[in-house]
């Protein structure tokens, strides 16, 4: 499960493939884009991070088709099929090359981000090689980061810059080290004013709001306009009817603590307007869930541990995985007096 408010915002939004689209196509480089076909867009399923690091953070990971070269008309039109084919390295013999870009988003600085997503990148990289076994090249890796936290981005975004080493020493092993940098999307350096005027999909635009605007109260009531004014060019289709409740119960998550509840109600159903206060309504009710289903798993697993019996990582995980208030509840009640784990689960799925 997500472990921060950020997290399960941010893959539900960027996860939809039109609005990742709208992303990539603001924040990625012409030169890059250029030699991309991003109507091709896929995000694929799993996450390829480090197991260790799961509780921190949600990846996303896109797959694009590289355009083809086109056939050089001249010295400039030489040079540009020259970079195509550098696009296009990941292709092996007969197949349509394809580019990954890995996604990431950060709401703190982090020093070392450009090798954790150095990580990241292996990790594809590994993973193709288990699903290519005859690949003789590796695809292209993009890595891409979503900065949102209280100030500027600023720590490095490049690797080479967290080697310890003289600048002398660095450019003379520089063909030997790995050289790549990060293409960053610094929320935290736009206003909220440029942040609603982005050449963004609205729902992206919403939810980069949402994310500037989850700091503090003054914030949120900085980004209300904007976010209202968002909100009433929206369809009201199912799709952005189940994004903006998790976007309102997002903002209630993410409030400060000494903010009272009902200030972010108020302030909530101002951006939904009349139409959309049923939305903010199945926020509520949807965090009143939430917080009963994350109440009865901890019950669980401290009646269990009250009572000495073992729970193995088998059945830690199955609570964990389990967001059904009545089946929680029926292991709960048989956790007070089962005599192995075993019957605590019995004949119930979850």
């Amino acid at each position: 499960m997500p472990s921060s408010p950020h997290d399960a915002l941010f893959k539900a939004t960027f996860g939809q493939p039109d609005i990742a689209r709208s992303e990539l196509e603001l924040v990625l480089p012409a030169g890059v884009r250029a030699h991309l076909d991003l109507a091709t867009l896929e995000v694929l399923p799993g996450s390829f991070v480090d197991e260790a690091l799961q509780h921190t953070h949600t990846d996303l990971l896109y797959a694009v088709r590289a355009r083809e070269p086109r056939e050089p008309r001249g010295a400039a039109d030489a040079a540009d099929a020259t970079d195509a084919t550098a696009a296009t390295a990941g292709a092996t013999d007969g197949t349509e090359a394809l580019v990954y870009v890995v996604f990431e988003h950060q709401s703190s600085q982090d020093a070392a981000m450009p090798f954790r997503l150095l990580r990241y990148l292996v990790r594809v990289w590994e993973r193709w090689l288990r699903d290519h076994p005859d690949a003789r090249k590796l695809p292209i890796v993009l890595p891409v980061l979503l900065h949102h936290g209280e100030g500027r981005w600023r720590m490095a975004t490049d690797f080479a810059s967290l080697l310890d080493a003289s600048p002398e020493l660095l450019e003379a092993v520089r063909p030997y080290q790995p050289q790549f940098r990060v293409v960053l999307d610094d929320l935290a350096a736009l206003s909220p004013d440029a942040l609603a005027a982005r050449a963004l999909h609205a729902l992206g635009r919403l939810v980069q709001l949402a994310l500037w605007s989850s700091r503090s109260m003054g914030r949120l009531e900085r980004a209300a306009p904007l976010m209202r004014a968002l909100a009433g060019t929206l369809a009201r289709d199912a799709r952005t009817r189940a994004l903006l409740v998790q976007l309102y119960a997002y903002l209630w998550r993410a409030a400060p603590p000494d903010v009272a509840a009902d200030d972010i109600r108020s302030i909530l159903l101002r951006v939904a307007g009349p139409h959309g206060a049923e939305d903010v309504v199945n926020a509520g009710e949807q965090l009143i869930e939430q917080g009963q289903v994350k109440g009865l798993r901890v019950a669980i697993t401290h009646v269990l541990a009250a009572r000495a019996l073992p729970l193995s990582e088998l059945g830690r995980a199955r609570v964990a995985s389990c967001a059904d208030v009545a089946v929680l509840t029926a292991w709960l009640e048989r956790a007070a007096m089962a005599a192995s784990e075993a019957e605590v689960f019995a004949t119930t799925t979850g």
